[in-house]
């Protein structure tokens, strides 16, 4: 098997064939975020046919890692080379604490690499109802943007400020309230609203309406459990849970920096 090596945003047609080989559909835009942020790692396809796998990386300052989009193609699968590329992922992150989002396929692995779980993550899609903005929330300014990577690091525990940059720079809309924010972005057929941090679930539910206010697609949002009662709640104005819960899992730490009990919705799955 080939070396593992670090791709380029050129390669991100590979990354998509891949998923595609696994049935999985993340967007251009997702696909373009991580590589802007974070560190693709791949393995090539000894056939010559694209890649065998790969797993993306993003640091967040001396402190925290998110590992996601752990693919391995269908005919190198139960090789190993799942269990390589994470292995790898790990030499990458260091002595920092690192998160992820587990498959029902990937946990295995994980747990076997000392990973535990601490929580769970539901996805929730499709069209909303209601949502409009309150006196509560309003719109970002400039000054906003400059005082977000504060409040999001005291929830995460890590600095983010990279990726907040990215992601605002290309924001439908950003949102905040006291002690909290959320940002919502376009990618395909979807608003996406994440990260959310929220100092209460009233709160919560303003930012979340307020984000999604005059979106032209269907909505998802990837809730945490920082407060459980969002969930009835939002599948109340239309969107659908995915079929299963998926476990947050940690390593490194007995549970995520920060505090999380504030911390709603995530930038991506795979990017935490």
């Amino acid at each position: 098997m080939s070396d593992i090596r670090l791709l380029r945003p050129e390669d991100l047609p590979l990354c998509r064939r891949l998923e595609g080989d696994r049935g999985w559909a993340t967007d251009e835009a997702k696909w373009r975020l991580m590589f802007e942020v974070g560190e693709v790692y791949a393995v090539d396809a000894a056939d010559g046919d694209g890649l065998a796998g790969c797993v993306v990386v993003t640091p967040y300052g001396d402190s925290l890692v998110a590992v996601g989009m752990m693919l391995v193609a269908d005919r190198y699968g139960r090789q190993g080379l799942g269990t390589r590329l994470m292995e790898h992922a790990l030499e990458v992150a260091g002595d920092r604490v690192v998160e992820l989002t587990a498959t029902r396929f990937g946990r295995p692995v994980y747990e076997r690499l000392g990973f535990r779980p601490t929580g769970s993550l539901t996805i929730a899609m499709g069209p909303m109802r209601g949502t409009a903005s309150t006196s509560a929330v309003r719109v970002a300014t400039p000054d906003d943007h400059a005082a977000l990577p504060a409040l999001d690091a005291e929830v995460t525990g890590a600095d983010r400020s990279k990726a907040l940059a990215a992601l605002l720079s290309m924001a439908e809309r950003t949102v905040v309230t006291d002690g909290g924010f959320a940002v919502a972005w376009n990618a395909g057929p979807h608003r996406v609203i994440g990260p959310v941090v929220a100092p209460s679930e009233e709160a919560a539910r303003e930012l979340i309406l307020a984000a999604a206010h005059g979106a032209d697609r269907e909505v998802r949002i990837d809730l945490l459990d920082a407060y459980p009662g969002l969930r009835p709640w939002l599948t109340g104005l239309g969107p659908a849970e995915g079929p299963s819960a998926l476990p947050t899992m940690v390593r490194g730490a007995h549970r995520h920096p920060g505090d999380r009990r504030r911390y709603v919705a995530p930038i991506l799955i795979s990017m935490g």
